[in-house]
């Protein structure tokens, strides 16, 4: 059932980059519409993405959330050279002002940081780079070389005061674990300025949901199965939130039989193994559950479940190896189970 999904996935993909490949360059999207609800595709921070929305104006509106995606994959990405972020990481030892965009990102990042006591980290860009992550050319590097970039990791070898931005020499950053976050909502709230009641936005498998859905109810959505492409865990009923997963399921690669996923522990420089293998976080800010959903995965279940407890803004869905599927209490009327091959158990303040 894997394999024949994932087939379907790439079919899908190469069908949607063709379609979008002859969309006019004013529009950039593929729309259809189906039960008075309009739905946009395209391609944006190397992902597939889609808004689906109730609008009046559905195609105007989602054309501006759209253009404004555009513009924060073209400021934050990392591996852009004209990017805002990597004129940052070209500025390292000196101080830059940022813009707002930015600096919500970073201030956000570091205070999960500090929740998590570094487990989540910014600064993890040489490592993402030594292991083959930041451009796909992967390799298991060997210790003496992750012991050195190691050195170049540190999240408190950032200051940021107000707009004005300094990092430690050779102190490099990486926002592809916040960005889509920080993107749904922003365009979720583009679009709710626009007039537009009700939408649901898919930022690579990021959710930002908002309003009621075309059945007058709150919006449901599922969490995949990581170890079935076709299946799916249990599902969501909410709204007005930000619903975000990191898995180790989602981006990873083999080499002499052992699998190296791209959660980087900053602690060791090695793909984390903290036995879970997929942590959703729902909460209000997308910025903030887009982190939260990487740095308690590299914790593990007792540190997050610890956090959890402690913060009280955000409720979670945490997925271990020995298929047990823990959910927060907030979640006890939000969230319906659809798999036999996991133990649900749920946890309470």
């Amino acid at each position: 059932m894997a394999v024949k999904a994932m087939k379907r996935v790439v079919i899908f993909v190469l069908c949607l980059l063709l379609i979008l490949s002859g969309c006019s360059k004013e529009s950039s999207l593929y729309i259809t519409k189906e039960n008075g609800m309009h739905t946009a595709s395209f391609l944006a921070m190397d992902t597939v993405m889609s808004f689906s929305i109730i609008s009046r104006n559905a195609e105007k509106n989602m054309q501006k959330a759209y253009e404004q995606i555009v513009a924060y994959d073209a400021a934050f990405s990392a591996h852009s050279e004209d990017s805002e972020v990597s004129e940052a990481n070209h500025s390292s030892g000196n101080s830059i002002h940022v813009s707002d965009e930015l600096a919500e990102q970073i201030n956000t990042a570091l205070k999960v940081s500090k929740m998590t006591d570094g487990a989540f980290d910014i600064t993890v860009l040489p490592l993402m780079k030594l292991w083959g992550f930041y451009n796909r050319n992967y390799t298991v590097p060997d210790e003496t070389s992750i012991a050195n970039t190691i050195k170049l990791i540190g999240y408190e070898k950032i200051r940021l005061e107000d707009n004005m931005l300094y990092m430690k020499e050779g102190i490099q950053i990486d926002l592809g674990a916040v960005s889509k976050g920080f993107a749904g909502q922003k365009a979720a709230q583009l679009l709710m300025d626009l007039g537009v009641d009700s939408g649901m936005l898919s930022l690579g498998g990021n959710m930002q949901v908002f309003g009621l859905n075309s059945y007058d109810s709150v919006w449901n959505i599922a969490i995949q199965d990581p170890y079935d492409e076709s299946a799916y865990v249990g599902i969501i009923h909410n709204t007005d939130c930000s619903i975000i997963t990191s898995g180790s399921y989602q981006r990873y690669f083999e080499e002499n039989d052992k699998i190296y996923h791209h959660i980087i522990d900053p602690h060791t420089g090695y793909p984390a193994e903290s036995g879970l293998v997929s942590v959703t976080i729902i909460a209000d800010d997308g910025t903030y559950a887009d982190a939260l959903s990487t740095g308690l995965f590299v914790t593990g279940l007792d540190k997050a479940v610890e956090i959890w407890k402690e913060y009280q803004d955000f409720e979670a869905v945490f997925i271990t190896e020995n298929n047990t599927i823990y959910i927060t209490e907030g979640l006890i009327d939000k969230f319906t189970s659809s798999s036999e091959a996991y133990t649900f158990e749920y946890i309470y303040k």
